[in-house]
């Protein structure tokens, strides 16, 4: 703000505080959303509304000029699949779950718990794997019906597979770009602000500036182990050295201590053709420590909202009732809904 002479305001999240919103936003989706970051981004839209009615968002910057890690680690991946013997890669990846288990967002044993898991499969599934919530053998034991990975990344596969001839960050920026992007980021931002009446306006989603982005050739997007390079050029024109270098920050929040903080599972509303024993297991390892279960408990606790808030509509509450008398209902209250629910499916 000194450097370029603006007005900026500024404030800091309490996010202890923030986690208690945690129950009513999940139950304002209008279907499960997997993305824990949803929970600063609703904090951060409720500050701007109190100054602003539209703002301005970065939305799709990492995913038109390669920002994210798995970019960077594309290369050593493929040099790793390459050499590495399956049976030494299982042993590898044996070892990697002595790790002690940490809480940080992005710690190095969850990056290499990460890395490993997808080099279990091949490179079409790198990609679909690391930010997967579960390892396809923990999804494929969540149901009841025997699931097979081609028919879960379907759509992830068809697309590598489309791009053939192209390189691995070609073939990265269209995975980001056609189901990262669309399905998650806008997804979240759309909701987190809207919650609060503000409207949010994705510049780097400008239709030309899109269609020019998707014709740059890759080197000018990751060169040199360097991700985001022509927009940090054009960003040193703007901005000091030290906020164009400076460290890439994610938008996380503690939510590997939260969940351990859970004194026991919550109650867990029965979903036809899935094994809500997995699910209790898993808040037992987290809690323990044991593993790190971060991303699949947050997303069965959305998908617990949306059912509980079906279940609840269905049998009677209808949609006047609040989402945070919804997400707060007794278990017991939760469990008949639910019953009642798919018995009227059933029907």
């Amino acid at each position: 703000a000194q450097f370029l002479g603006t007005q900026h305001h500024e404030k800091s999240l309490d996010l202890d505080a923030g986690r208690a919103l945690i129950p009513s936003l999940l139950a304002r989706l209008d279907e499960p959303l997997g993305d824990p970051s949803l929970l600063p981004a609703h904090l951060l839209s409720a500050f701007a509304k109190e100054k602003v009615t539209v703002a301005l968002s970065g939305d799709g910057g990492d995913e038109l000029f390669a920002g994210y890690d798995p970019f960077v680690a594309l290369r050593p991946a493929a040099l790793y699949y390459a050499t590495m013997p399956r049976a030494s890669h299982r042993a590898i990846r044996r070892l990697a779950d002595l790790l002690p288990v940490s809480q940080t967002n992005m710690s190095l044993d969850f990056r290499i718990r990460r890395a490993l898991m997808g080099l279990s499969h091949g490179p079409e599934l790198w990609l679909p794997v690391w930010m997967a919530p579960l390892d396809p053998k923990d999804t494929a034991a969540l149901f009841d019906a025997p699931l097979r990975i081609e028919e879960v990344y379907d759509e992830a596969i068809g697309s590598w597979e489309q791009a053939a001839g192209k390189s691995p960050v070609d073939r990265a920026l269209e995975f980001f770009t056609r189901f990262y992007l669309q399905d998650d980021i806008l997804m979240k931002s759309d909701r987190a602000a809207m919650m609060c009446s503000l409207e949010t306006r994705a510049v780097f989603l400008d239709n030309d500036l899109v269609e020019f982005c998707r014709k740059l050739p890759h080197r000018f997007k990751y060169h040199r182990g360097q991700r985001k390079y022509l927009l940090k050029k054009v960003a040193r024109t703007l901005l000091p050295e030290a906020i164009v270098d400076r460290k890439k920050k994610g938008f996380g929040i503690p939510l590997a201590k939260w969940l351990r903080q859970f004194p026991e599972a919550p109650p867990l509303a029965p979903i036809s053709g899935v094994r809500t024993e997995f699910a209790r297991r898993a808040f037992a390892e987290h809690r323990s420590g044991r593993a790190d279960h971060r991303l699949f408990l947050w997303s069965w606790l959305t998908t617990q909202a949306f059912v509980r808030r079906q279940s609840f509509s269905v049998s009677g509450g209808g949609p006047d009732v609040s989402p945070v008398v919804i997400a707060s209902m007794p278990a017991e209250q939760n469990r008949h809904n639910t019953q009642e629910w798919a018995r009227t499916n059933m029907e």
